[in-house]
């Protein structure tokens, strides 16, 4: 039997159950759970923001060992210690033979055609979210979904790599593409936007400014590597306050990191001419941006979207956690608190509180 944290409804708290996990399928594999990060996508699923439709285990930044390797599949074995990946590399898709495999298509087809529903609670399907599901001690993933890492890295630490370092870091470095001497800001201080801080600070950037409503984020935000912090409490037109900080310019490349339209358009103000916003967070579904567009053109303004950091997941994983193990790339200071998979529905609360950058379950 699986245990796991199971989303039956929107907007009520996940139930923990014991699941059932269905046979391997070609291609997949048993991944023995260590541990798995709680990250605000997850929580935009049960606020009914990302259309996950329910029953399903949620959670999609794991780490931990494989257990059971299904047929076909030759470059993993049992004990083989890796990271899910919530987007697959099929490699045969036309983003995957472009080398964005970050886009790969397969995620999408497998899930319409039920592909997603791998654990079964009294003979009901029930779906892993994001082709993960690592609210769960053990699950099956695509074996493209799995990327092997060195055996000496903490998997409490490795699962974080799963989602919000991957997708904070690379977005400085991959979607962005941060120059030494560039300006930055990051609207946003939470687990993934103090990725971008230290992705745009590994980058080389002269100046990174830090914009959060919370001023203990803001503290974080410094200890990652900003180098000036607004609190937007205190000043409610950010965009205004960063152009202060940088001579009327404004900065190279705005990093918008919570998913709300408004601050959308605040992170696009607050660049310069020839600057672009970077959208990192998720708006909720059918939402809308009023782009001020004469400035698209006479200005040379652009919005760049960022999907999971732009990431080439089996490259950029194992170079993040080199980076990690080298010191050059902080972990350790994201998990604000390690907790049992119990205790998931009180890390959703201590996230909307702003307690935390980081909850993790360790099973």
């Amino acid at each position: 039997m699986v245990r796991g944290a199971v989303m039956h409804n929107f907007m009520e708290p996940l139930k923990i159950e014991s699941l059932t996990l269905k046979p391997l399928r070609e291609g997949e594999i048993i991944v023995k759970l260590a541990a798995s990060g709680v990250c605000h996508s997850d929580l935009s699923v049960v606020q009914a923001k990302l259309p996950v439709p329910p029953p399903v285990v949620l959670g999609h930044e794991g780490a931990g060992i494989v257990e059971e390797v299904g047929k076909g599949v030759t470059d993993l074995k049992p004990g083989d210690h890796v990271v899910l990946a919530w987007v697959a590399n099929c490699g045969k898709c036309h983003y995957c033979i472009t080398n964005k495999t970050h886009l790969c298509e397969l995620a999408v087809q497998s899930a319409m055609m039920g592909q997603e529903a791998v654990f079964e609670l009294n003979g009901m399907d029930v779906s892993r979210m994001a082709g993960v599901g690592s609210f769960a001690d053990h699950t099956i993933v695509r074996a493209t979904s799995a990327i092997k890492i060195r055996e000496d890295v903490p998997l409490d630490r490795a699962c974080l790599v799963g989602c919000g370092v991957m997708t904070g870091v690379g977005a400085a470095i991959n979607t962005a593409k941060v120059r030494p001497g560039q300006t930055v800001a990051v609207f946003g201080c939470g687990g993934v936007g103090l990725n971008v801080i230290q992705g745009a600070a590994l980058a080389g950037a002269a100046r990174i400014i830090a914009v959060d409503l919370a001023a203990s984020k803001l503290v974080m935000a410094k200890a990652f590597g900003a180098t000036d912090v607004i609190n937007a409490k205190d000043n409610p037109d950010a965009s205004s306050a960063i152009k202060a900080l940088t001579d009327g310019l404004g900065v190279d490349y705005a990093f918008e990191v919570i998913g709300v339209p408004s601050i959308i358009i605040q992170a696009y103000m607050s660049v310069k001419r020839g600057g672009a916003a970077v959208v990192v967070g998720v708006p909720a579904m059918g939402s809308e941006i009023p782009v001020p567009s004469m400035m698209m053109a006479l200005e040379e303004k652009s919005m760049l979207g960022c999907l999971y950091g732009s990431g080439n997941l089996k490259r950029d994983m194992p170079m993040l956690l080199d980076l990690y193990m080298q010191k050059k790339l902080k972990i350790d200071e994201l998990v604000s608190k390690r907790i049992k998979l119990d205790d998931v529905n009180a890390a959703f609360e201590a996230m909307e509180k702003g307690e935390v950058a980081r909850s993790v379950i360790v099973y």
